[in-house]
């Protein structure tokens, strides 16, 4: 009897601990899941994407410097708990009040020399995606410059086209002119000395102005059809006058610091949207504020081509004390690890670049997010610019082949007739996002949307305009 029960016992204690190992397997292998795989399980392309938008502008996959430390060999060099890591590209200050040993000799070495990183809004399979990009980057040949395979077009010699035509009209014309005036003055004394040999009276002595009207009459049907050509010459070189009124091709306004993309861009592979992010969510790409600037510039405090003049005004603007590498208060007090209110600096004053006209409605995110344009399809190849301008629809239609996606239009740039030719030429994919994915239904679900969506499927294709893109309320208040 006793044996049985001991038995039991036992066989409940088992059953007991093996209940207990299976909760702590489970709860613990769950969490031990969610942050093991930070380094391989990513998705490699996707880090890339995010990479360049979130991490590019600061961090280099190498262990070079850029304005924080490289990433290179992170995987092999990280002393805390994934979870931490997590925690540490999210919130590193949060991360730094957990007390982990690992972490505070992070903040005591390089928080000094690079600032605080700023948090960042990505999730953790963001981060496992940037981390599997950063452990497996394109293999990219060693070269001696950053900048070497960077081309700033503004920097290129360029042939100024001639447009001399005009002068040599007008000089051709006053060449005629005088040789006119001097055939007729030769004729007029050939015919008095004709007539006086002949016993005639001689042609009267006329004015230059009555001389020439009366030649005129007397060649009046020659002279009218020059003058239909020379009207209708005019109506042409007058038509197109008027129809480069409001174009803006090649605008280009002068900046107050010397602002060049193509190191940014090109150089130092800044993502555009790093700088102007409410292109995601906003009408607006947006001026980014001084405190974008300086994620990179407490620690980049002097350029290859202006040194520290051209930062030293972003210093200016925000309150940086870059020998102390802290802020500044209105007393000229350093030592704070941010802005501060009382500081009075002089904003910069940027000069905006493409202006539509107040009764035009335009959203980047519309464009951006729904319809995945990528920045070069209005804006042109801005990893060759220094300051930003107006791009020519010729130059923008000469990168088709470097951005796969582009489309070819003919109308100049931020005209109305370039915007309806993209609505007319760009093609929807109705699987792509939320937004076209509703409209999908609503056709799919009535019978005129129906017979609407057989229509617009006779091309094999559905564009922006039959979605109603051309519909005037879409662009105009």
């Amino acid at each position: 009897m006793h044996t049985r029960r001991k038995d039991n016992l036992a066989r409940d204690l088992l059953g007991f601990f093996a209940y207990f190992n299976l909760s702590l397997l489970m709860v613990f292998g769950a969490s031990f899941s969610a942050f093991a795989g930070v380094w391989d399980e990513g998705d490699i392309e996707a880090g890339q994407a995010l990479f360049n938008a979130n991490c590019a502008s600061c961090h280099k996959v190498t262990n070079e410097v850029l304005a924080a430390p490289g990433l290179g060999g992170i995987a092999d060099r990280w002393g805390a708990s994934d979870e931490l890591l997590v925690k540490w590209i999210q919130n590193p200050q949060a991360a730094a009040e957990s007390g982990d040993g690992y972490i505070k000799s992070l903040v005591d070495r390089y928080v000094p020399t690079y600032g605080w990183m700023t948090a960042q809004a990505v999730s953790e399979d963001d981060i496992k995606n940037i981390m599997a990009y950063v452990q497996n980057p394109p293999d990219v040949a060693p070269v001696a410059d950053a900048g070497t395979d960077c081309i700033t077009v503004d920097e290129l010699p360029v042939e100024e086209a001639s447009n001399d035509s005009g002068v040599w009209f007008v000089l051709l014309l006053v060449m005629f002119l005088i040789i006119a005036m001097a055939a007729a003055g030769v004729n007029r004394s050939l015919t008095n000395a004709s007539r006086e040999r002949d016993g005639e009276d001689l042609l009267p002595d006329l004015p230059y102005g009555q001389r020439l009207t009366s030649w005129l009459w007397e060649n009046r049907v020659a002279v009218s059809l020059v003058g239909v050509f020379f009207i209708a010459y005019g109506a042409v070189l007058g038509y197109q006058g008027l129809m480069r009124v409001g174009v803006v091709e090649g605008y280009k306004p002068s900046q107050p610091i010397k602002f060049i993309h193509s190191v940014h861009v090109c150089e130092n592979e800044v993502d555009c949207k790093y700088c102007h992010h409410s292109a995601y969510e906003s009408k607006h790409a947006g001026i980014p504020s001084t405190n974008v600037c300086m994620n990179c510039h407490k620690a980049v405090k002097k350029g290859r081509r202006y040194g520290e003049t051209e930062i030293a005004k972003i210093y200016d603007a925000i309150g940086f004390d870059p020998l102390s590498g802290t802020y500044v208060d209105g007393q000229g007090a350093n030592g704070y690890t941010s802005p501060q209110d009382t500081y009075n600096g002089e904003p910069i004053k940027w000069n905006k670049v493409h202006n539509l006209p107040d009764h035009v409605f335009f959203s980047h995110q519309q464009h951006v997010v729904v319809g995945g344009l990528q920045c070069q399809n209005c804006h042109g190849d801005v990893e060759t610019y220094t300051v930003g301008r107006v791009a020519n629809v010729d130059d923008i239609n000469l990168l088709v082949d470097k951005y796969p996606g582009l489309i070819e239009l003919s109308k100049p740039t931020l005209t109305m007739g370039w915007c309806i030719e993209c609505h007319n030429k760009a093609e929807i994919d109705l699987a792509s996002n939320g937004y076209y994915e509703e409209m999908h239904a609503r056709l799919k679900d009535h019978l005129r949307g129906n017979e609407e969506l057989r229509k617009y499927m006779e091309d094999d294709k559905i564009t922006v305009k039959e979605l109603g893109g051309w519909e005037c309320a879409k662009c105009h208040y």
